[in-house]
């Protein structure tokens, strides 16, 4: 939110792609051709709009709130940061492999929301026990899905990168936890 606040103080309520940019959101040509690798972590704290932020915002407090609860604070920042991360190398990999959306610039959080609910399906796919309770999660993860192909300007490679990044990070945590109980049995 911090981010937003100077962002509008800086360019008005509104962001525009070069302005973003400016900024440190996340662009292939960016990243690759002048090694602004920071830009993959940097994007995830910019908005382009009050619209933008508040989807976000309102999202992320719900599906974080679950995920902390389960997975501890510790854990829930070690999920946010992997998926943080992974939410621009999907993107960046079909830049660097095929020149994909090589004018795209990306900002927003939503690819740490699809990694807090990767690591819910990570949680379901290690406990298959919970997956009656996590059924409305998984329409949900739908409607996001198709929200993403229809909706224009809306990074679906990105989402899905950061639901991989939330999974595999979450499933290694699991498998960790796991790992160090049977230990305390033995």
């Amino acid at each position: 939110m911090a981010v937003y606040i100077v962002t509008t103080l800086l360019y008005g309520p509104e962001m525009d792609a070069t302005q973003a940019l400016n900024m440190g959101a996340f662009n292939g040509i960016a990243v690759d051709m002048y090694g602004e690798y920071w830009r993959l972590l940097t994007a995830n704290f910019l908005h382009f709009g009050l619209v933008h932020i508040f989807v976000n915002c309102y999202s992320l407090y719900n599906v974080g709130l679950i995920s902390e609860e389960i997975f501890g604070k510790r854990d829930y920042a070690i999920i946010c940061l992997a998926s943080a991360i992974s939410t621009n190398l999907i993107p960046l990999l079909m830049y660097m492999y095929n020149g994909f959306e090589a004018s795209v610039v990306s900002a927003g959080i939503s690819g740490v929301i699809f990694g807090i609910i990767g690591s819910l399906l990570a949680l379901v796919y290690v406990r298959r026990d919970l997956t009656d309770i996590f059924k409305p999660l998984f329409i949900n993860v739908a409607f996001m899905i198709l929200i993403s192909v229809i909706v224009p300007n809306i990074s679906l490679s990105g989402h899905m990168s950061g639901l991989a990044g939330g999974f595999f990070s979450a499933l290694l945590i699991l498998k960790y936890r796991m790992k160090k109980k049977n230990q305390l049995l033995n």
